[in-house]
């Protein structure tokens, strides 16, 4: 990997930001935080395998975005609403509603050509749409593509993902317990075949996600957690928190700062998978909140938000080019902030990964 740091592209990119990647992502101390497929190398099941097409227009985008010029890095699209799990925190209608194909792959196309390097197909559960494939196909070797799903990946299915490009499968998994995941994610069984799916993902030859959303009740129990998905095959886990306006439901400042950890430690343990907390995330340690200025999602609707938690509308795909719908957001969020604006806890700075990327 020590080859990555020769490509041209990469040496266009401020020097500090260049030591700030080899701090977090190759986490030195675990050498299996760095994985072979296809013959290639992968750091995470978010970012695209090194070398390849998709890996130079990530660094695209970073180049881009040092210059003051960001693209919409991360695209998140709700292909459905359909799903016939009841998780208490999902903010999807329960009125199923399909986003239209065509539409979408018009959007899609527009979308490389504004430099995106990662489509994540989600829902509801994705896994009912048919066309998912023909999706997956059309964002092309220039991108990542994965999906994130609550539902069923049977082995047919983990193989044709695969076969039209797609990287990895994040599954929904909220506990490790099986009476508990069935409780929280509102359907018997659901343990099961979120299990069975990740073993037909990792054996179709593709990286196994999973995610959970973490409660003050069961922030504890993260600990066996991570290592129970690690032993079943789980590459990376996706830690998020909840944003209700319930106040009880939010998490506390400690607790917060807990998930910070976490995400550390990970780079050391290797009874944890590689794992990504979105408290960290949205820190000034590391990204921070990055919503409609180098990420967008695209509901089932065709509605345009900032992200899947800020219900913040600048356009529908039906009625307007998503290239012009992209530059009137990302013209209201020309910088990333330390926090979440969902949470509404941001700070007017710059995090970590911009100060050292985006030269003044």
């Amino acid at each position: 990997m020590f080859k990555l740091f020769l490509n041209k592209k990469v040496r266009a990119l401020p020097w500090r930001f260049k030591l700030f990647i080899f701090k977090h992502y190759f986490s030195l101390g675990r050498s299996d935080n760095i994985q072979n497929i296809d013959g290639k190398k992968v750091l995470s099941i978010y970012l695209p395998l090194f070398p390849s097409k998709a890996f130079d227009t990530f660094l695209d985008a970073q180049i881009k975005a040092s210059k003051g010029k960001p693209v919409p890095e991360i695209v998140n699209i709700s292909l459905t609403s359909g799903c016939r799990n009841e998780c208490w925190h999902c903010n999807t209608p329960n009125k199923r509603e399909d986003l239209d194909t065509e539409v979408l792959l018009k959007a899609i196309e527009e979308l490389k050509e504004l430099g995106t390097f990662q489509f994540l197909f989600t829902g509801g559960n994705p896994i009912l749409i048919d066309d998912v494939e023909e999706l997956i196909k059309a964002t092309g070797d220039s991108t990542v593509a994965l999906v994130s799903t609550p539902g069923f990946v049977d082995r047919e299915r983990a193989k044709s993902l695969k076969e039209v490009g797609c990287q990895g499968v994040l599954v929904g998994l909220e506990h490790h317990d099986e009476e508990k995941n069935d409780e929280i994610m509102g359907c018997s069984g659901a343990y099961r075949r979120s299990l069975k799916s990740i073993k037909n993902v990792r054996k179709a030859g593709m990286l196994a996600g999973s995610w959970i959303v973490v409660t003050s009740d069961r922030i504890s129990e993260l600990d066996e957690y991570l290592k129970f998905v690690k032993k079943k095959g789980v590459t990376d886990v996706a830690i998020f928190e909840p944003i209700l306006e319930e106040s009880e439901q939010l998490l506390k400042v400690d607790e917060r700062e807990y998930l910070k950890e976490i995400q550390k430690v990970a780079r050391r343990e290797r009874t944890y998978p590689r794992i990504i907390s979105g408290p960290f995330m949205d820190s000034e340690e590391f990204m921070g909140c990055t919503a409609g200025y180098n990420r967008l999602h695209i509901s089932e609707k065709g509605d345009v938000f900032p992200c899947d938690m800020l219900r913040e509308g600048w356009g529908n795909i039906y009625e307007k080019d998503i290239k012009d719908i992209w530059s009137e957001m990302n013209h209201r969020y020309s910088e990333p902030i330390c926090g979440c604006l969902a949470l509404d806890n941001t700070e007017d700075r710059l995090p970590e990964y911009y100060r050292n990327l985006i030269k003044r």
